[in-house]
């Protein structure tokens, strides 16, 4: 089934629901007011009683049995059911016995009456479910009465008038078809040097760069036999390449609902298997077709506009799984290459001979089983090397919509860039190879380790699912933030640098990735199907094939392969720096890089290493979005920054970093602009659903992301800093002098929403919960940031200053122990490298060493190993890297009634308190009552009335930015 006749056949399907809730609701509405009228003119109590009785059993549709008794459990209503066959009883009893008050018989009324009411209540909703529904189906047609065009379930909106639009495409058209003029002997020259085949034959370092390399253009080769086998794709890799297909950007909404089919299909799957089987043994003729791409400009939720390809299904699958395998290929063989010993610089410090052998005649045996620098390498190496690549085939890196890094290069468009930059941005593409050479010079070997009891753990869990790129960059921050704490402490200041690459993935020269594929070993016939892959004739969409032009710099957007070529370039920059700032690594994140370290020469050097490889490569760094710091301890006293560093400070997302202060802290001018945008695409969604969606996207994922993740390293200040900006960014939508008509006189986006359905639906008092409950319950789904922010405040750090006290009093505790334990004599001396050594001095011998010795490698070294969780630096580093625990609210007696009436397999708010995450339960503990009190428990509607498979698939569809 094609997604049009799919998405035809569930319109049909949601009509003949909303029919069929008419009807019900009209022939309930009916016998109710039947059943009121009849009793309205019974004066005798009891009578009244049965006749009401009798009416609530026809209006709920209760079965009899042949004498007129209540049949139990034969409707949606069991406790009704229960209910009314005990009344019947109970009137038996009320007709013979006296003592039964008036009251007793009031209250019985008063109950089924309430009945009727809440099922009114129960329709009344559920019609308002289906009207919100079929508002959103006929899409924004109307803003203002005016509005023809439909953004929800049309395509990408075209806004032709857009001058940041207009400008954005003139300037990807006057790049993408003009060829880079890489310098490639140049580049191959700089690969010679970066892989150490320029040297000498008997630099050992050197030789063991070219082995590393060596041994991966054969494990290159190999691969390339094993992906040229026939017949290799079949049903089952087919399912995870769509599957990884369906979670990329690449497709429109109704191109997902293609693959949906394909995926329920065997057949056609196996006719797909044959015909990509063909293309991939004809691989040297392969080609993107006579007509070209067509290509459209997609405004991201950023402001940012990117280009994507559309190419068809099949097309689009074939691509997927070469990328895929090549993905999962190169992330195990660079990961060779990085574990190769002598190849690639660890963190791990190099800590001279003498000082190891004194350690150990104080202290005894000294270990790396625990160490900050450990972590650190094992956090790089599994989180952030090459992190484009996929670490198994079925691996899904899955994107949240609104989770987008905001832009800030459009915010400011005034951004002052300081002269010294100015300067320096023409040498980002002008630096000699003489700095390429200096930057892989430095290489230092690193000495075996003693008493190393673990190999380096850095294999990637693969049971752990993969963090999302908001994740990841969210985690650098905090990194960053941290190291920050921990640099001031202990070594005075650090200096880093933040810097992201000049529209990478539209300018990236396929001279660069060519030249490095070949180098690593790739073949022709491969590098020519690459070339073919990267020089696609591309055309606007509307425009006819004529126009087609051939690419010629550019990576197609949000493909598998596409993050193979990249990452593959990119790998010689990690290289690169490893090599120049004597293993420290670079954090990357795709093009977007950032570098810190305590020794300021080492940065400069990484950064000159970083400009060394732009100038060979043919790109360059966005001088906007790039920027130093160097943080001192003493906050009075400003240090030098070196001229060659980029002059600019460092920002993320909404964040600044103070190089005062050394925190990361919310730029509200920068919110502001964004506060201007959301208004902007507030207003252009009419319908309740669309208009939450857009809400939940922008202002409780998009924020949210770009304030950062709470964390002990940002402190409580930072959530705090969160809660008001939200607060404000609420108030300022919707207050009354926003200069936005249409919110009308609402001061939250509640009362906007409500004002909203009394308006167009005639609906009064809606209560709160309505809007945030879920919609298999009948809610609406808003969601707040607020209420996790609120669950975790508590539990973040107020100050650093703690933990730090704590490590330095262990330090010193565990400094006496060892002092004490050295003049009694009691040292074990026996399990270290050398148990023979002494000092050369004998007042060495005789006297422990300082605590300043004693301390000076505690990065590399557990030196408290008496105790099973020391307070030490690595404890320190892990506290203020940890994210808050959510503080969950207590269950609440009233509602167990509620949760237990509910249908089991809820995927938020569920029958057990402890089964819903922390956010639902604070949702339902604040809103249950009141829904339950309205509605007769916490379902607000029927689910089977809803049309929740049309509500489903329009969730799915992404949000449709305008520009």
């Amino acid at each position: 089934m094609s997604g049009s006749v799919f998405s035809e056949t569930l319109q049909q399907i949601t009509d003949t629901k909303l029919y069929e809730l008419s009807k019900k609701r009209a022939v309930f509405e009916a016998k109710k007011a039947s059943t009121l009228s009849s009793i309205g003119s019974q004066a005798d109590p009891i009578e009244r009683l049965v006749d009401l009785s009798n009416g609530v059993k026809e209006s709920f549709g209760i079965r009899l049995d042949k004498d007129g008794k209540v049949l139990t459990n034969l409707t949606k209503h069991p406790h009704l059911e229960v209910q009314l066959k005990n009344l019947d009883r109970f009137l038996a009893q009320a007709r013979s016995d006296p003592s039964v008050s008036i009251k007793t018989l009031a209250d019985w009324e008063e109950n089924l009456l309430r009945h009727l009411e809440i099922q009114s209540l129960k329709f009344q909703y559920a019609t308002l479910y289906g009207q919100l529904v079929t508002e959103w189906l006929s899409g924004d047609q109307k803003k203002g009465g005016d509005k023809e065009e439909d953004t929800e379930m049309g395509e990408a909106f075209e806004d032709v008038g857009s001058t940041a639009k207009l400008k954005s495409k003139e300037e990807w058209e006057t790049k993408a078809f003009e060829p880079a003029h890489v310098d490639v002997n140049s580049l191959s020259g700089y690969l010679e040097v970066l892989f150490g085949l320029a040297e000498s034959e008997q630099d050992q370092f050197s030789k063991k760069r070219r082995q590393a390399l060596q041994k991966l253009r054969e494990e290159v080769e190999d691969f390339e036999v094993d992906i040229s086998r026939p017949d290799q794709l079949n049903n089952g890799n087919l399912r995870w390449t769509i599957q990884g297909l369906m979670s990329s950007e690449l497709l429109t909404n109704e191109k997902r609902e293609v693959l949906k089919d394909f995926l329920g299909n065997p057949v056609i799957l196996s006719e797909i298997a044959d015909v990509l089987n063909l293309r991939l043994a004809a691989l040297e003729s392969w080609g993107w077709g006579p007509n070209g791409v067509s290509v459209e400009q997609r405004r991201k939720i950023s402001g940012v506009y990117s280009i994507h390809m559309h190419e068809d299904v099949l097309q689009a699958i074939f691509l997927q799984y070469i990328g895929v395998k090549w993905s999962v290929f190169f992330k195990k063989a660079l990961t060779s290459f990085r574990k190769t010993e002598g190849a690639w610089t660890s963190l791990h410090k190099d800590i001279p001979e003498h000082e190891k052998r004194r350690l150990e005649y104080y202290l005894g045996p000294v270990h790396r089983r625990r160490s900050l620098q450990k972590e650190r390498q094992k956090l790089y190496n599994n989180e952030y090397f090459v992190a484009r690549l996929l670490s198994r085939v079925n691996e899904v890196i899955e994107t949240v919509d609104g989770e987008v890094e905001a832009n800030f290069d459009n915010c400011f468009e005034s951004l002052a860039v300081g002269s010294r930059n100015r300067k320096r941005k023409k040498l980002f593409a002008l630096r000699s190879l003489a700095s390429k050479t200096d930057a892989v010079d430095s290489y230092s070997p690193s000495e075996p380790e003693f008493c190393s009891d673990e190999e380096e753990d850095d294999e990637v869990n693969t049971s752990k699912p993969a963090k999302t790129p908001m994740q990841l960059k969210q985690q650098v921050v905090h990194l960053l933030s941290t190291e920050i704490a921990i640099n001031k402490k202990l070594h005075g200041g650090i200096t880093a640098f933040h810097a992201v690459f000049e529209e990478w993935e539209s300018l990236l020269p396929h001279e660069t990735i060519c030249t490095i594929l070949r180098f690593l070993g790739v073949s022709q016939a491969w590098i020519g199907f690459f070339t073919q892959y990267l020089q696609a004739p591309l055309r606007l969409m509307g425009e006819g094939h004529e126009s087609s032009k051939i690419r010629r710099r550019g990576i197609p957007t949000s493909h598998a392969l596409s993050d193979v070529l990249g990452e593959t370039v990119l790998f010689c920059l990690d290289l690169t720096v490893n090599q120049a700032a004597s293993g420290q690594p670079l954090w990357r994140y795709n093009d977007d890089l950032w570098f810190w370290s305590p020794d300021h020469n080492t940065a400069v050097a990484a950064w000159k290493a970083v400009e060394g490889f732009a100038s060979a490569t043919g790109t360059s760094i966005n001088p906007r979005k790039t920027g130093s710091v160097r943080i001192s301890e003493k906050q009075e006293s400003q240090l030098e920054i070196n001229e060659v560093l980029p002059q600019e400070g460092i920002r993320w997302g909404f964040l600044f970093l103070s190089p005062h202060t050394g925190r990361f802290e919310i730029d509200q001018k920068m919110v502001d602009k964004h506060i201007d945008e959301l208004r902007k695409q507030l207003n252009d969604k009419y319908s309740v659903f669309s208009f939450i969606q857009t809400w939940n996207a922008f202002a409780a994922k998009f924020f949210s992301s770009n304030f950062g993740k709470s964390a002990n390293c940002f402190g409580r200040q930072h959530v705090d800093d969160m809660l008001a900006t939200h607060k404000r960014i609420q108030q300022q939508i919707f207050s009354s002098d926003s200069g936005n008509g249409r919110m009308g006189t609402s001061s939250s986006i509640i009362g906007y929403l409500r004002e909203t359905i009394e308006q167009r639906f005639d609906i009064k008092n809606v209560p709160d919960g309505y809007f945030y409950f879920p919609v298999d319950l009948g809610g609406l789904d808003l969601q707040s940031p607020f209420i996790s922010l609120l669950q975790i405040r508590d539990s973040v750090l107020e100050s650093h200053d703690s933990l730090f006290k704590d490590m330095f009093e262990t330090e010193h505790e565990a400094y006496t122990r060892f002092k004490n334990r050295f003049i009694s004599g009691t040292v074990n001396r026996k399990q270290t490298s050398n148990p023979q050594w002494r000092p050369e001095a004998q007042h060495d011998r005789d006297n422990f060493l300082d605590i300043a010795e004693f301390v000076s490698h505690r990065e590399d070294l557990g030196i408290i190993t008496d105790e099973s969780a020391p307070h030490d630096i690595l404890w320190v580093f892990q506290q203020l890297m940890a994210q808050p625990v959510e503080e969950s609210i207590d269950e609440v007696p009233e509602l167990q009634t509620g949760l237990a009436q509910l249908k089991p397999g809820g995927q938020a708010i569920k029958q057990q308190w402890h089964d819903m995450d922390a956010t639902w339960r604070w949702i339902t503990a604040m809103y249950g009552p009141e829904i339950v009190e309205r509605f007769g428990g916490l379902s607000i509607v029927d689910s089977g009335l809803l049309p929740m498979g049309m509500v489903g698939l329009l969730r799915e569809k992404r949000v449709t930015w305008q520009g």
